[in-house]
């Protein structure tokens, strides 16, 4: 992928021959804390619903007959709009998105407010959803990451038209990238076409005030057990905040996490305490990189009555592999089941341009991937103990869910 700015629009392009569909994406950073919890999630679907030229319907209608498909997403750090056309629809898919970016009316406010808020409440009578939720809220403390479903409940009523508008506003400042990847003919007309279209935008290097924020450090071990009589299945999800993907220890983690419980049926904890022990229904570990931090963390799906047997089987796998440093074997395994798993998600038009938006929006650069890669084979045995017994010696956060029965301190 190459990288080029015109009229200070950063804009990025795969060329990829012969392929039919086209994917484009549009990043735009999020630098400051939400005015009010949601509001972002909120703007990325009121795009999509009318502008000053059409309505909701209409926009339906427009994008379904020149089969494009369109997608908007807020997460924590960025808002994503992206689009997958076929070749000859260029035109039509950039006039339209040009139109929701810029005339996008917010009138349905109240309506997507009132459906949201009815999709939340139903996301937490899922318990594992709602473990989730209290485990990220409480684990963020303090820190605009820790705008969770129950936070949004709290101040989505709060949020009004204008409030939208604004923050609209200063999204459009923290343009980051447009992001092409399909059959380009002449890239130089490519450029000249997004640049002068887009020429609202600006790719500006806005002080991220959300890093300044970041004040969040356990202190020390804290267990939180949510009551829920009528469960038949104990939630616990246990973790810690660890270094993320812009931290030399990110391979190492990457490769801990795959050993542990990333890899499917021949994961440890998969192994050992489903298979041997039968405590689990569902068992994983997860690595998840976010800007500003990371999260390292354990997941079981278990009867109620081996809550404890849960908890003391996740110390004793980290503390193995704490104690006995992996075999060669394993070591290997895990490094070439992440590389397969990049290279499984690497494969379409989509899913470059997503990925690569994505590294390029955090700062990583476009040859990360090729640079996590190579960082990935330097990892050894030893740096793998020395990561499970970091864990060990680093405060975590406990969340379970179960009958009041089965509570424990």
């Amino acid at each position: 992928m190459e990288h080029y700015n015109k009229n200070n629009i950063n804009i990025l392009i795969e060329q990829m021959p012969k392929t039919p569909r086209i994917s484009i994406s549009f990043f735009f950073k999020v630098v400051k804390k939400e005015k009010f919890a949601g509001i972002n999630s909120l703007l990325a679907r009121l795009l999509l619903q009318g502008t000053k030229n059409y309505s909701a319907s209409k926009l339906a209608e427009l994008f379904e007959n020149q089969c494009i498909d369109i997608t908007s997403k807020a997460k924590q750090d960025y808002l994503k709009l992206s689009l997958v056309f076929l070749n000859e629809d260029l035109k039509e898919a950039i006039n339209l998105t040009k139109d929701l970016i810029l005339n996008s009316t917010f009138n349905d406010y109240k309506k997507e407010i009132y459906k949201m808020k009815n999709e939340i409440i139903s996301d937490l009578d899922n318990p594992k959803f709602k473990l989730t939720d209290c485990f990220v809220k409480t684990i963020f403390d303090n820190h605009p990451y820790s705008a969770t479903h129950t936070k949004i409940l709290e101040s989505i009523d709060n949020i009004t038209k204008e409030d939208i508008i604004e923050t609209h506003k200063e999204l459009l400042k923290n343009f980051h990238s447009i992001v092409f990847v399909g059959d380009c003919e002449n890239k130089t007309e490519l450029i000249d076409y997004l640049s002068s279209n887009f020429n609202f935008l600006e790719s500006n290097d806005t002080k991220n005030e959300i890093e300044d924020l970041f004040t969040t450090q356990n202190k020390e071990d804290k267990l939180i057990f949510i009551p829920k009589n009528d469960a038949q299945q104990a939630q616990i999800l246990q973790g810690w905040l660890v270094p993320s993907f812009n931290s030399p220890l990110s391979p190492n983690y990457s490769i801990l996490n795959n050993i542990l419980g990333a890899q499917g049926l021949s994961s440890r904890l998969f192994v050992n305490l489903r298979d041997k022990q039968g405590l689990a229904y569902t068992v994983r570990s997860q690595y998840e990189t976010l800007l500003h931090s990371a999260i390292f963390d354990l997941y079981i799906g278990t009867a109620p009555i081996n809550i404890n047997k849960s908890l003391l089987g996740f110390e004793d796998e980290l503390q193995k592999l704490a104690d006995k440093a992996p075999l060669n074997e394993e070591l290997i395994g895990a490094r070439e089941n992440i590389k397969g798993r990049l290279k499984y998600f690497s494969q379409n038009n989509s899913q470059i341009c997503s990925i690569q938006g994505y590294n390029y929006t955090m700062g990583l650069g476009l040859d990360y991937n090729e640079k996590f890669l190579s960082k990935l084979d330097k990892v050894t045995a030893e740096d793998v103990s020395n990561t499970a017994k970091n864990l060990l010696q680093t405060p975590k956060l406990t969340v379970i869910i179960a009958p009041e029965e089965y509570r424990i301190e």
